[in-house]
C-alpha cells in the first residue's frame, strides 16, 4: 500500500510540474511579444516566413522553398520524444526527398551546444539543414510559431505556406501518409 500511496504522489507531483512548466513556458513567449507570432497553429493558417542561419552558415528560408513540401521539424539533443520520432523523419527524408520533401531542423538545445547538435546530426544521418541559435525555448522560430513542446513538426506547403499537417498528424505513422497526401496533391497542380 506504501509503494502505491508513493507512486500515486509521485504521477500527481509530475503532472503539477508540467501544467507549471506549460504556463510558463506560455507566459514568457507572450511576455517576449515579437512580431508575427503564432500561438496555436490551426490548419490551413500560412505559416509564416523566417530567414535563418542553418549549422553551416547557409542562409535558409522558408520562402526558398518553393515547389517543394516543407517539413518544419522542432527537435532537441536532449529530447527523448525527439529521438524516438527521428527513425521516421530520417525514412521520410530517404523516401520522400527526391519526390520534392525538404526536411528543416530546428534545434532547441541550449547555448553552447553547437558541437553537441552537429555531432548528433552526423551520427543520425540527418542530411536535411539544421537551424540551431542556443536560445533553447526562446529560439527565434520557435518564439514565432509558438512552440511549446517537442517533438513538433509540421508540414508546409512551400508555395502557399498553409500548414498541412502538424503534431501528431505528422508524426509516426501518420507522418508518411501526410506526406504522401501533400505531395500528390502538388503533383495534381502541375
Amino acid at each position: 500500500m506504501n509503494r502505491k500511496f508513493h507512486t500515486r504522489i509521485a504521477k500527481f507531483l509530475a503532472a503539477v510540474v508540467f501544467v507549471a512548466m506549460a504556463l510558463f513556458s506560455a507566459a514568457g513567449a507572450h511576455a517576449q511579444g515579437e512580431g508575427n507570432v503564432i500561438r496555436f497553429v490551426r490548419n490551413p493558417d500560412p505559416a509564416p516566413d523566417f530567414k535563418l542561419d542553418t549549422l553551416d552558415g547557409k542562409p535558409i528560408s522558408l520562402s526558398g522553398a518553393h515547389g517543394k513540401v516543407v517539413l518544419l521539424n522542432f527537435w532537441a539533443t536532449w529530447c527523448g520524444p525527439c529521438r524516438a520520432e527521428l527513425p521516421n523523419v530520417v525514412a521520410a527524408y530517404d523516401k520522400y526527398h527526391a519526390q520534392g520533401l525538404e526536411v528543416l531542423g530546428v534545434s532547441l538545445d541550449k547555448a553552447g551546444e553547437s558541437g553537441t547538435v552537429s555531432a548528433f546530426v552526423k551520427a543520425n544521418k540527418m542530411p536535411w539543414p539544421q537551424v540551431y541559435d542556443g536560445k533553447y525555448w526562446k529560439a527565434a522560430v520557435a518564439v514565432q510559431y509558438g512552440v511549446h513542446s517537442i517533438p513538433q513538426p509540421l508540414l508546409i506547403d512551400g508555395d502557399t505556406g498553409v500548414i498541412l499537417a502538424e503534431g501528431r498528424e505528422a508524426r509516426g505513422s501518420n507522418l508518411a501518409k501526410a506526406i504522401e497526401k501533400a505531395l500528390a496533391a502538388k503533383k495534381q497542380k502541375k
